[in-house]
């Protein structure tokens, strides 16, 4: 979701005050909900992609367990948080088809609205926030690190670091999926922090891709003959260069099964 605010769905039976209730407060957190029946269910997952599954259970719900079941198996295949709200015993039927270690989050009635959908809103990001792939970016322009982190940081947790030495000193007590490194840097520049990490076996592994400022046919032969993954223009427009980080960990993931 590059643009416009989340999507969360609410599977809900019977429409009541609860709905209205819950797509305020969802608003203030800027996403925007879409409360559906559990027949609506799998056409509005295949049109929104939402974030987050919320299920108001009733006695209308509990007809349809069935239904439920198919919806928080698509929801564990696609890596989607489901949390459900209920009293005890509709809770305890729903037991009987789905297991609770397959929700992330379970309320029981009666419940404050605007203090569930807090708590869910911050158990999503902190969902999201541990699949994130980090990405480290060195640059030694503010400007451009900004203009990184606001555009990928979206969909990833990225790290920015002023200079080779700030990168190296992070490096030391973590590991990035990705380092995106600037090629000419002063003091050290993109060619030394990158011939350092390759020659330490804890960091050799690390994938790095190349930001440089240039395209002529000089400077892309010395930025390819030190072997990275790949190479950025930083003029690049936005959505391209987030497609170029997309395809890339993509990638990956297709050579890693």
């Amino acid at each position: 979701m590059h643009d416009g605010k989340k999507q969360f769905l609410i599977m809900m039976e019977e429409q009541s005050y609860l709905a209205q209730s819950f797509q305020s407060a969802f608003e203030k957190h800027e996403m925007h909900t879409s409360i559906v029946n559990i027949a609506a269910t799998s056409a509005i997952v295949n049109q929104e992609h939402p974030i987050g599954y919320l299920i108001c259970a009733s006695s209308e719900l509990l007809k349809k367990t069935v239904g439920i079941k198919i919806m928080v198996d698509h929801a564990l295949k696609n890596k989607i948080p489901v949390f459900i709200m209920g009293n005890v015993e509709e809770l305890e039927v729903i037991w009987h088809s789905i297991p609770k270690q397959m929700i992330n989050g379970i309320f029981t009635r009666p419940v404050n609205v605007n203090e569930m959908v807090d708590s869910i809103c911050s158990q999503v990001d902190e969902f999201y926030q541990k699949k994130k792939k980090t990405i480290l970016a060195v640059d030694d322009s503010g400007i451009i690190l900004r203009k990184i982190k606001k555009l990928l940081d979206d969909k990833y947790q990225v790290i920015l670091a002023n200079s080779g030495a700030m990168a190296i000193k992070y490096l030391t007590l973590n590991t990035p999926d990705l380092i995106l490194l600037d090629y000419a840097m002063p003091i050290v520049d993109g060619k030394q922090v990158m011939q350092m990490l390759r020659e330490d076996p804890e960091f050799r592994d690390i994938p790095i891709i190349f930001l440089t400022g240039k395209n002529d046919a000089e400077t892309v032969k010395n930025v390819m003959a030190l072997k990275p993954d790949g190479y950025l223009l930083k003029n690049m427009d936005p959505q391209s260069l987030h497609t170029a980080i997309d395809h890339f960990f993509a990638e990956r993931a297709e050579q890693e099964n």
